[in-house]
């Protein structure tokens, strides 16, 4: 039986329901008075007005908090008892025209079909829908991720099984919304199978508005998927890598400075299964990730990284790519731009530079490590801001007294780069923002997130406060998941790329408590210029912090 009850609002002593500190004259910040924790594998945050609502899911149960943002406070926390069917799996929560959708997908197994309901919330209500709607039916299973997906380093799912069985896309007016399935191949060679690929659209009141399966023109082997968009009116355009043979392989022996691999773009107009495809030869660049976005121009946009595949790892990057992608789906306007060893010396040990000035004598460019696309802005003018982390697992294998053999893991975040590329395709500026982190397993509190406000870029992370000054020939200080830390915002101009970092609080001296589980994935924007996260606090409470841009 479904239950919705309502909890009673945590009372503190109005005393101590908001405070203001500052640390840097740019950034202030108020906090929440404590109310009782939710403690959930997944959670979710987001604002409307001045107010904001964290979803959390634990089993089959959900959570619902309501915030006001203003100074900032609890409202009220709804719990909705034994909502979600046995064999759920939650595939997204997202905004979607003037409302907020909880999508998740049930194996229904007597008709041999996979099924993705979605679940409305109401914001004013703090509820979501006792309706549970199914929007796609297929028959037979879908190919999917893992059992366990991290999400901003905080584990998203407690059950076994398939999951993130469907993707899903909004056009750049979120107008429009595109489901995306593989259905699972009936021959198991990957030489011989081909992938089938499932579009469903929506409008923004979730009516389909079309549905079509397409066989892609290349079995499994020949072909990687890299990327999927949607444009306003519902076109589909999917960035794929397609091989020269069989091997599925980038580069088959170190001396090959050529990619055994060229990239296609499939263009799929609206109501239409037809694909017409685009070809983007990238000869001796080697792609490491490519992203699509929409725009508010005529265009599309392409993003990622390569590497030149001479020496070393291809996975390391020499510089960054770009091209645009018209309403027909034809590329145009590529653009390379090679990082310069100038600035990959930046805040690096003289081992590390000596090593890379050896490279260059040889004619050997130095790469970075490990460098994965994060986010991409498309300015309204159309120019580029490409945003890329250090982002690495380092696995341990060592001898016990016994005998037997220990495994550790260890998550690492590195430097961010950031570049801008202009609409005239050309580099208006680079730069490098030092830092080093490392987390363990489901912690989460790594990484950055990214916000823009007022012409500038911010970007947020815990760090050690000595790499506030941090000189450009020295490396950054380390700092470790789970241990403090000061929060940081690094403020890049978009104009020029000129930066300023600051320091906005010190985790571990918040009036009268110290910052606990920290996740990157519980920051999310309430106005131009201000952003919420929630911490633990200890005694079982969590608060609410507002960071406000001056």
């Amino acid at each position: 039986m479904k239950k919705t009850i309502l909890l009673a609002t945590f009372l503190i002593s109005s005393t101590l329901a908001f405070c203001q500190k500052s640390l840097s004259p740019d950034y202030s910040y108020g906090i929440s008075a404590p109310y009782k924790v939710i403690d959930a594998p997944s959670k979710y945050y987001f604002s409307k007005g001045n107010e904001s609502v964290s979803l959390k899911f634990y089993k089959r149960d959900i959570f619902i908090q309501k915030f006001n943002n203003d100074k900032p406070s609890f409202i009220k926390s709804t719990l909705q008892e034994d909502f979600f069917p046995k064999n759920y799996r939650i595939e997204s929560v997202l905004e979607f025209g003037d409302n907020v959708y909880v999508f998740y997908s049930s194996w229904n197994g007597k008709d041999d079909q996979e099924q993705l309901f979605s679940v409305a919330l109401d914001f004013e209500k703090g509820v979501l829908s006792t309706t549970h709607k199914p929007i796609v039916i297929i028959d037979g299973k879908l190919t999917g991720g893992s059992s366990f997906h991290f999400f901003g380093g905080s584990l998203r799912g407690m059950i076994n099984g398939t999951q993130d069985k469907f993707d899903f896309m909004l056009s750049h007016d979120k107008s429009k919304m595109l489901v995306q399935y593989v259905k699972k191949p009936e021959i198991k060679n990957d030489k011989k199978s081909y992938n089938v690929i499932g579009l469903v659209a929506f409008d923004e009141n979730l009516n389909k508005v079309s549905e079509r399966e397409i066989k892609m023109p290349y079995t499994e082997r020949r072909m990687d998927n890299l990327d999927y968009q949607l444009d306003n009116e519902g076109n589909m355009y999917l960035l794929v890598k397609v091989y020269h043979d069989d091997s599925n392989d980038d580069k088959k022996r170190n001396k090959d400075e050529f990619a055994n691999y060229h990239l296609e773009l499939f263009y799929i107009k609206n109501g239409s299964s037809d694909i017409e495809i685009s070809k983007f030869d990238n000869k001796d660049k080697f792609v490491n990730k490519l992203w699509m976005f929409d725009s508010s121009n005529d265009f599309l946009v392409c993003g990622g990284y390569f590497s030149n595949g001479k020496g070393e790892e291809l996975s390391d990057s020499d510089g960054v790519l770009a091209f645009k992608i018209d309403r027909n789906g034809k590329i145009y306007d590529e653009t390379f731009h090679s990082i310069p060893i100038e600035l990959i010396n930046q805040y690096e040990s003289k081992k590390t530079k000596k090593r890379n000035e050896k490279k260059e004598e040889k004619g050997i460019e130095a790469k970075i490590p490990n460098l994965e696309l994060k986010n991409i802005i498309i300015n309204d003018d159309g120019s580029l801001v490409l945003i890329g982390e250090q982002d690495f697992i380092v696995t341990r294998t060592s001898m016990r007294a016994d005998g037997s053999t220990r495994t550790s893991t260890s998550f690492h975040y590195n430097d961010i780069f950031i570049t801008k590329i202009g609409v005239d395709k050309d580099l208006k500026w680079m730069k490098k923002i030092p830092k080093s982190q490392t987390g363990g397993m489901g912690i989460g509190g790594m990484s950055f997130k990214y916000c823009n406000s007022n012409d500038y870029h911010y970007l947020v992370f815990l760090d050690n406060v000595k790499n506030i000054d941090l000189p450009i020939d020295e490396t950054p200080a380390g700092h470790r998941d789970g241990m403090g830390g000061y929060l940081t915002a690094v403020k890049v101009s978009d104009s020029d790329g000129s930066l300023s970092k600051s320091s906005i609080l010190n985790g571990r001296e918040i009036e009268d408590f110290q910052m606990h589980q920290f996740a990157v994935s519980r920051v999310f924007q309430t106005s131009q210029n201000s952003f919420m996260f929630e911490v633990y606090k200890k005694k079982k409470e969590d608060v609410m912090i507002k960071v406000t841009l001056n």
